[in-house]
């Protein structure tokens, strides 16, 4: 991570911008038990007003031995652009070190949504009862939670639901995929999101999630 981030920053500079001008990161890392390392070194180059940011495991690294890739999306020098980090309290805080949002002029860049709580730890009720394995509907839930989270961060950022224009689903096995993507087209009845799925093969970061999303919203003037 942190020799990533120092190539980043050279090449930013080379292009006219900087890391601190950094509002949303794609972070890929091999193995979820990597996490909390990246997270040590990011808060290291981001001490102050991170960007928003999405962490996925088990992206399927291109070169031998590298544990990490970072895509960045930067503000040129130039641009009269501002960065304004976006919270609210309708929403669990982030539990590593990244906003809820950023917004940057009319478009909402939102964190990683997990159905986890401000502690990382999965929400209550987002799992089938052990004693009744069959009842439930954990695809469902979990997005259902997120929804919430995400209409809550969306209003303090100054736009909607209906204002989300991608969104990019990362599912750790596929099992819950249809209740899932059920759940979130009832909340677009009219025009959908662009939208693409991945299954990742293995758990997500929050040990029983099994959907991540990473969306932008647009905000409208």
């Amino acid at each position: 991570t942190d020799y990533t981030l120092s190539k980043l920053a050279r090449i930013a500079e080379a292009s006219g911008s900087s890391l601190e001008r950094t509002v949303k990161a794609d972070v890929y890392i091999g193995d979820p038990s990597e996490y909390a390392g990246m997270d040590r070194v990011w808060k290291k180059w981001f001490p102050n007003n991170p960007p928003a940011r999405c962490v996925i495991p088990y992206m399927g690294l291109g070169t031998r031995g590298s544990r990490i890739e970072i895509a960045l999306t930067l503000l040129a020098n130039d641009s009269k652009l501002e960065i304004e980090t976006v919270e609210t309290s309708g929403a669990p805080e982030p539990w590593s070190h990244e906003p809820q949002a950023v917004k940057v002029g009319n478009f909402l860049f939102l964190s990683q949504q997990m159905a986890c709580d401000s502690r990382g730890v999965l929400a209550e009720g987002m799992l089938r009862h052990p004693e009744f394995p069959h009842y439930g509907l954990p695809g469902q839930n979990q997005m259902r939670h997120m929804m919430k989270n995400i209409a809550a961060i969306c209003e303090a950022g100054g736009t909607s639901l209906e204002n989300i224009v991608r969104r990019a689903c990362f599912h750790d096995a596929g099992d819950h995929f249809a209740d899932s993507i059920e759940e979130w087209a009832s909340y677009f009845p009219d025009v959908k999101p662009a939208s693409t799925t991945m299954m990742i093969g293995g758990p997500l970061v929050v040990p029983g999630a099994n959907a991540l999303l990473d969306l932008i919203a647009y905000v409208p003037d």
